[in-house]
């Protein structure tokens, strides 16, 4: 009777618990939402420079621009500035980088939005293009051997420097896994915005791992708001009507981007009242097995608190199980009595530990089976 029971809130919690995952960064009640602005570069790095005209410029008076617009447009949003003038964070470019990201990380920030223009050897090229956090192997690799030519040393990290079996990166990747199908939607919207006013849009890019992005806790995309190498967009980008008119694009893809997560409030309330409910409830406790099966989400060189960040929704129901070699530390979810009945579960693991799989265990240890 106990695993029918437990069977049975499983199947009508399910839905839920997605719905609950979709809604982790809808901000607790009683705090503002929050959004970070960060304008490219600053003295000593101008960003790109044609003539007299420098992207640190442009990008700056289009964030203050932004920052004016949703003052009206969302007055309850708390918007913050990176910089406020010709300055930057750090003499070296991928401290300051990472600075920026810190900047945001300490505000809460629900959302960063970096703003730089675009340049290349090609100036026929031209239009907007909005880059989201990728951590596919295939993708740095290809966009590594297309560097771009203008970028500042620091605004992008050498994928050949970033140790992929570090726990650092395994945090930033499930950040990453997280945050990313809200930041594609929000990437896109600002492609639509800015395309409703003539500018040409080259769409929503990823692969570049760009070092503001890599420290992000919460969603963030980096906005390239023209190519100051063609001629067309360099006149639009630099004009009082085209700040104007990129900034609406932004600010309105900002306050969707909000709604949408306040449309999904309201059912995170019953959520946490009925996960709260399933939590407590000794019917509902998962029975732990001396033997048996369970999904494992991360392995480690050191023990990782269960509580910690990069777990997500599994927050406090992953428990350790050791095994043997370098990564010994195994978190694994579920204690399940066979092979298949860990099955149902796992295809909801893997939606955000894309190598999350099934192991036998024994007496709390990893074994062969």
């Amino acid at each position: 009777m106990r695993k029918l029971i437990m069977a049975l809130l499983v199947a009508l919690l399910f839905p839920v618990v997605a719905n609950a995952r979709e809604g982790a960064n809808v901000a607790p009640e009683g705090r503002k939402r929050v959004v970070v602005l960060d304008p490219g570069h600053g003295n000593p790095r101008p960003g790109k420079v044609m003539g007299k005209v420098r992207e640190a410029d442009i990008v700056l008076d289009v964030s203050k621009e932004v920052r004016r617009q949703l003052a009206t447009k969302m007055p309850d949003l708390e918007v913050y500035l990176t910089r406020h003038s010709d300055s930057a964070y750090h003499a070296n470019q991928i401290n300051d980088n990472r600075m920026r990201a810190e900047f945001a990380n300490s505000k809460g920030a629900d959302l960063t939005v970096g703003i730089h223009a675009n340049a290349i050897d090609n100036t026929n090229i031209s239009g907007c293009e909005v880059w989201v956090l990728s951590l596919n192997e295939a993708l740095m690799k290809q966009n590594s051997s297309r560097a771009n030519l203008f970028a500042d040393d620091g605004d992008e990290l050498d994928i050949n420097n970033l140790d992929t079996k570090s726990m650092g990166f395994i945090k930033v990747l499930t950040r990453q896994l997280d945050n990313e199908p809200r930041n594609r939607m929000f990437a896109q919207q600002c492609c639509d915005n800015i395309k409703k006013y003539g500018l040409g849009s080259l769409g929503v890019k990823s692969g570049k791992v760009w070092t503001m992005l890599y420290y992000l806790e919460g969603h963030g995309v980096l906005v390239e708001i023209g190519y100051m190498t063609n001629p067309k967009d360099l006149a639009y980008i630099t004009s009082t009507k085209g700040k104007t008119e990129i900034a609406t694009a932004i600010a309105d893809a900002i306050v969707s981007f909000f709604k949408g997560l306040d449309a999904i409030s309201s059912d995170d309330v019953v959520v946490e009242t009925v996960a709260s409910f399933v939590e407590q409830s000794p019917v509902a406790e998962q029975e732990t097995l001396n033997e048996g099966f369970a999904i494992q989400l991360i392995s480690s060189t050191c023990e990782v608190d269960i509580y910690d960040y990069q777990f997500k929704g599994y927050k406090g129901r992953v428990r350790l199980l050791m095994g043997t070699g370098t990564y010994k530390y195994k978190y694994c979810y579920g204690s399940y009595a066979t092979r298949e009945a860990a099955k149902s579960d796992l295809a909801e693991a893997k939606k955000t530990f894309k190598d999350a799989y099934i192991v036998h265990f024994k007496d709390g240890n990893i074994t062969t089976k």
